[in-house]
């Protein structure tokens, strides 16, 4: 693209970028304008201006992308239009022309007439506002970045369409080869990474707002005071059902008589009876997880397979049993002793350490502790306790297979979020000391993109929670009280009947962090990203 040649983008220009044939590059756009950038080494991806001016420029250019269609061939009839977006450029020259171009004041912005790393002919010499010719040429190249800004909206946006599909796709064939295996092989009709979750409080039609998160020294931290009452006797709030009943055979329901005084086990007591919030009465809760068990049915497929699922765990089992006995009788008398596993190899899980567990209520609830606690030391304990301790209860984990993968899936989710949140706070206190040499920002722009990257990774991970195969569509997940109730196994039984455990902030500061990564992700889309960064 000669100086001395540049017109406005006719509609061909307009089908060679939507095609990726185009050469025309962003970075070109912006030195041709004498806009000051940092770029990486290639200068492909986010372009980052150090002043405010231009940033206010290209602030306003995006607010008209925003506006312009956003299917492709509407896009480019738009674009190839007679005196196209002529207000809209006419607007931001009288706005910013004279500031950014005049003659008259800083100029630092700008970079100078064949300045050493800008491509020869690119900027042969200065642009002032003032020269009609120079005016004329500012306002076409500002009209060729608004329309690459809008292609590259697009262009973006059917990539991820692609790599979605292309995702799902992978899933599916994972999901169906997982399944034609095990029907092979005689393990069942539900491939195991997908199980169905079973009708529980926390499935609700309506979650309540819980408010909006705190500061980020305490984000995780519930509006009022934590507190640790002790909890009534154990014939009453520990062991008490929900709504009077027990379950029967096909886990359902059923009234209980005065005649049966079948107790229920401490944390299924609190995992129910301490679901009530802002003074809700038994009489209310009861009426509630009635409502949730009649509207979230499980469907008999997902029933079937979860009944599946734990008789093959118990089959697995006792083969294993019986070929530990056949190996044992092959040894010699003399050979060492070797200890047979047991077919109940199930170790009952006994609780956090009271120091761990002050630690816990003091990071999440805020709470006064008079021991000295690290927060990646304690997530890490907290972690191996839950990978180590809370799964070796394998009689525990078997009495609801999907409703324990949920909880699990919450608080291993809530631990990286926590583990992330601390290394955004150290990245921002280190950018903040760093210097403004090329080489460390180029550094923050890929630390920035891998942060962004991990913020993705942990939404994700946090809409996997309460999800899986049989799920019924349009079936609100309170992830919240999923978090609250992996926490109460996580104590233990003791605790869990001695304390009050409280909502978590969760989901909301789980909403904050995808509002923070948004723009980050609109710019990704905006600058293109891949081979995309050539047309743009």
């Amino acid at each position: 693209m000669d100086s001395s040649a540049i017109t406005y983008a006719t509609s061909k220009d307009w089908v060679d970028i939507m095609k990726n044939r185009s050469k025309v590059r962003m970075h070109e756009l912006i030195e041709r304008l004498g806009l000051r950038a940092k770029w990486s080494s290639n200068k492909r991806g986010k372009t980052n201006f150090e002043s405010a001016l231009v940033r206010e420029l290209v602030q306003d250019m995006g607010d008209i992308v925003a506006t312009l269609p956003k299917e492709a061939d509407d896009l480019m009839k738009c674009l190839s239009e007679e005196n196209s977006l002529k207000l809209e450029v006419d607007a931001m020259m009288e706005k910013h022309g004279g500031r950014i171009w005049g003659r008259v004041g800083d100029r630092e912005h700008l970079i100078t007439a064949n300045e050493p790393g800008v491509e020869e002919g690119v900027y042969p010499r200065d642009l002032y506002f003032e020269n009609e010719v120079d005016k004329q040429l500012i306002h076409k190249l500002l009209h060729w970045w608004i329309g690459l800004k809008a292609c590259n909206v697009i262009l973006a946006r059917e990539r991820l369409d692609r790599e979605r599909k292309k995702k799902e796709e992978n899933r599916k064939a994972r999901a169906e080869a997982e399944f034609n295996r095990q029907n092979a092989t005689g393990e069942g009709s539900t491939p195991a990474s997908f199980v169905a979750l079973a009708p529980n409080s926390v499935f609700q039609a309506e979650t309540a707002s819980r408010g909006s998160p705190m500061s980020s020294t305490a984000m995780l931290t519930p509006p009022e005071p934590g507190g640790s009452p002790t909890a009534g006797s154990r014939e009453g709030l520990g062991f008490t059902s929900v709504n009077g009943g027990v379950p029967n055979e096909n886990g359902n329901l059923r009234p209980q008589t005065q005649n049966e005084q079948q107790p229920q086990k401490i944390v299924e007591g609190v995992w129910e009876k301490l679901v009530a919030r802002d003074g809700s009465s038994p009489q209310q809760l009861n009426s509630s997880w009635a409502a949730a068990n009649s509207s979230s049915a499980q469907p008999a497929d997902s029933k079937l397979a979860v009944q599946q699922q734990i008789a093959q765990a118990k089959v697995d089992k006792q083969i294993s049993v019986e070929v530990a006995k056949l190996v044992a009788s092959f040894r010699s008398d003399d050979a060492a002793f070797e200890e047979v596993p047991q077919q109940n190899a199930s170790i009952p899980y006994r609780g956090l350490d009271y120091d761990s567990l002050r630690a816990l209520r003091s990071l999440i609830y805020n709470e006064e502790c008079s021991v000295q606690w690290d927060e990646e030391t304690l997530l890490n304990r907290l972690e191996k306790a839950w990978r180590e301790g809370v799964r070796a209860d394998y009689d525990k984990m078997v009495e609801n297979i999907p409703v324990f993968i949920a909880r699990e899936r919450a608080v291993l989710t809530w631990i990286e979020l926590r583990r992330h949140l601390a290394a955004l706070d150290r990245a921002d206190r280190r950018w903040n000391s760093e210097g403004q040499s090329a080489p460390e920002i180029e550094r923050r722009i890929q630390q920035h993109k891998t942060l962004m990257g991990a913020t993705q990774t942990i939404m994700v991970n946090f809409e996997d929670i309460g999800q899986g195969f049989g799920l019924g569509y349009g079936l609100v997940v309170d992830r919240d009280e999923l978090l609250r109730q992996a926490f109460v196994v996580l104590a233990g039984e003791k605790f869990a009947v001695e304390m009050l455990w409280k909502p978590i902030e969760f989901t909301r500061v789980v909403s904050w962090l995808g509002e923070s990564v948004e723009p980050f992700r609109k710019t990704e889309e905006e600058e293109g990203r891949g081979t995309l960064w050539y047309v743009g």
